[in-house]
């Protein structure tokens, strides 16, 4: 029997994807310098448009989500340019919480592994 999401994902990083945050994951890059990361970024709706001007921030526990797998050359990866050089592996979208979960585990992405892009060297 397959898990709640809620029981697989740290609460606080399911809770930042709810409400719409970005999140990243450093996996291994296929090339000698270069670094890697899979993005998660929510797909926003009109509702979140119309809360935002509101001035609040919606949580939506039926998001969708863009995976983005890509390499970044590592002496670029502090300037400006950090996307000379870049590669996209792969692009996808999850449909739900449970098509992330799956999704990541295809990609071989524990949730535990996953965290705040500031957290990290991730370049955008």
């Amino acid at each position: 029997m397959k898990q709640p999401v809620a029981a697989v994902f740290p609460t606080d990083k399911l809770s930042a994807l709810r409400l719409g945050g970005s999140l990243v994951a450093e996996v291994e890059a296929g090339r000698p310098q270069y670094r890697a990361w899979i993005e998660i970024r929510p797909l926003r709706t009109d509702a979140d448009e119309a809360a935002q001007r509101e001035g609040w921030i919606r949580n939506d526990e039926r998001r969708s989500f863009r995976l983005t797998h890509c390499e970044y050359v590592i002496e670029r990866l502090d300037g400006w340019d950090y996307d000379i050089g870049s590669n996209e592996i792969m692009r996808i979208v999850a449909t739900d919480e449970a098509d992330l979960l799956t999704l990541l585990q295809d990609w071989g992405v524990a949730p535990e592994r996953i965290t705040y892009p500031w957290g990290t060297a991730f370049p955008a």
